[in-house]
């Protein structure tokens, strides 16, 4: 019974089929049991001590003695980043992925997803929209950067962030454009495994 409630858990991963569920389980059924020691305790240290930013909404090492609600990631506290540009992308891989290349040194937003063609309404109302819009109302940055993959999915959670931005274009407060990543990018691309290079060329071609 353990282990069937194993798989399972493991099929709640992201990518994650049928076949990788059972030779994780497996795996873990013939693994010593330090290792599994080990990997219990360090998952209930990520939940401790991982905590979500409440500003961009990545997850990151809380600071020591920071109050969780609190903890700002070090790129929403770095005072050097350029205010004036805020970039909005699915997921926390992608910000990690865009951070590496260092060809950006704006603001992020964690969207949280994209909008799913076939949970369309239920996904839409598990993403970011109305926290995105009252970030760009409060925080006006002069440009939003939509940097979302190129997939249909993609594509289309964009074109729906585009359309709740619209309203603050123009209305004074800071918001004068609403871009979108250069289509350097081979259609089907996640951000998550493209390089740097890639990377820089879509943010230059970017309108």
């Amino acid at each position: 019974m353990a282990f069937e409630k194993l798989i399972e858990h493991f099929l709640k991963f992201p990518g994650i089929g049928p076949r990788q569920a059972k030779r994780f389980g497996y795996f873990l059924a013939d693994a010593d049991g330090d290792f599994a020691e080990e990997l219990a305790r360090l998952i209930l240290e990520v939940k401790k001590n991982v905590v979500q930013c409440p500003s961009c909404f990545c997850f990151h090492n809380a600071r020591p003695g920071a109050p969780a609600t609190a903890s700002a990631c070090g790129i929403c506290a770095n005072l050097n980043r350029d205010n004036s540009l805020l970039m909005v992308v699915e997921k926390d891989v992608d910000l990690e992925n865009i951070e590496k290349s260092g060809v950006y040194d704006g603001r992020y937003f964690v969207l949280g997803g994209v909008l799913s063609l076939v949970n369309g309404l239920k996904k839409q109302n598990s993403l970011r929209f109305k926290e995105l819009f009252s970030k760009v109302q409060e925080n006006s940055p002069e440009e939003v950067i939509l940097a979302t993959s190129a997939t249909v999915e993609g594509e289309n959670t964009a074109r729906y962030a585009e359309k709740i931005l619209e309203p603050l274009l123009g209305t004074g407060n800071g918001l004068k454009k609403i871009s979108r990543l250069g289509r350097g990018l081979s259609t089907g691309t996640e951000l998550e495994y493209i390089d740097g290079e890639t990377m820089s060329d879509a943010l230059e071609s970017r309108k």
